[in-house]
């Protein structure tokens, strides 16, 4: 099946029209944006078969994260620890045919490609206030000597099952977190974020969602 032409509509495109809004200190505390159109790849395969995990870091340029709650990443391509044998992949939308790439490398061994694309989409927080945003509706300890780059979990936020990552700071040393969200509570993440983002001010980039070509792109 051709994909290249759906999942074209971003979940939270009526926010597109949210008005920025600075914080009770005059400033902007945090950029809200959204990553609409990137592949989501669910894998499962046996961690411990030599030829799976070669064949993996061949496909997507980087190994599979082995260690609980991390993620590693090439230049475009992201892959989440979720579990044992579990792990979610985002690429940009350039990568559409990538699960069949994966199943063609993995052919006559054990493991299964779910493509989800369509169910999820991720938010990205960065600024300087990022963290006390969060910690507004989350209780994981996301203190960057505890959460570090290249650390993510599936935790709750404001009641909302979310893949919380931290990413590398942007070009100015901003710090950065994408939640990964399934496109049913996109809309009452988004307007939670936004609400509970007015004390502290913020740049609303929600709904200008453009295909990516990197999910590690600099803001």
């Amino acid at each position: 099946m051709d994909q290249s032409n759906i999942f074209r509509v971003s979940p939270l495109a009526h926010h597109a029209d949210v008005s920025n809004q600075v914080g009770v200190d005059g400033r902007s505390g945090v950029i809200l944006e959204e990553l609409a159109f990137c592949v989501h790849l669910n894998l499962r395969c046996d961690p411990f078969d030599s030829q799976t995990l070669t064949a993996a870091s061949t496909i997507f340029g980087v190994g599979l994260p082995l260690v609980p709650n991390t993620f590693h990443e090439a230049s475009d391509t992201r892959i989440h620890w979720l579990g044992p044998d579990e792990w979610l992949v985002l690429a940009p939308m350039t990568e559409i045919h990538l699960s069949e790439k994966i199943n063609s490398a993995w052919a006559g061994l054990h493991h299964s490609v779910t493509d989800i694309t369509g169910g999820q989409t991720v938010v990205r927080i960065e600024g300087e206030r990022t963290g006390q945003l969060l910690n507004q509706g989350c209780t994981l300890d996301l203190h960057h000597r505890a959460f570090k780059v290249g650390h993510c979990a599936q935790s709750l936020l404001a009641h909302v099952p979310v893949l919380i990552s931290r990413g590398s700071n942007n070009e100015n040393g901003i710090c950065r977190f994408d939640l990964v969200v399934r496109r049913s509570y996109a809309d009452y993440l988004a307007k939670w974020l936004l609400d509970a983002a007015r004390e502290i001010g913020f740049v609303s980039r929600l709904g200008y969602s453009q295909p990516s070509t990197s999910l590690n792109n600099n803001s």
